[in-house]
């Protein structure tokens, strides 16, 4: 039962979250969700997402050049907002967090060293003019 709950919470995880600050739409493709970094004339907000770049059982992934992490951050963020109804996406910060392990044993002291990108931003439905 042990090794079953632990498998259920490792593919489960997945770098992306969000919080509903408006009203849900009808799921809209990824491919369509825009990137703004201003605000459009016209808008309404959907919800606060956020997505990383790092490993995911769902998504998997290993990445080592920083734009290679930008940009599965950026397709993880778009997929969650349209899932929510966005046809946009607002960019309110990006950020790059490292993650630093450090062991020791008999056979002296080991590190290792592993980074990923953040983005947040705001889930929008732009209408179409």
């Amino acid at each position: 039962m042990r090794y079953l709950v632990l498998i259920l919470l490792l593919i489960s995880c997945h770098p992306v979250s969000h919080i509903v600050v408006g009203s849900k739409r009808e799921p809209t493709s990824p491919t369509d969700v825009k990137v703004y970094l201003d605000y459009p004339e016209s808008y309404e907000k959907i919800a606060l997402v956020d997505a990383g770049s790092n490993f995911s059982f769902k998504d998997p992934v290993i990445l080592f050049a920083w734009q290679s992490k930008m940009n599965k951050a950026l397709e993880r963020l778009k997929i969650e907002a349209a899932s929510l109804g966005a046809n946009g996406i607002l960019i309110v910060n990006t950020d790059n967090k490292t993650y630093q392990s450090i062991n020791s044993n008999e056979d002296g002291v080991q590190s290792s060293t592993y980074e990923e990108k953040f983005i947040k931003a705001i889930a929008i439905h732009v209408p179409e003019i």
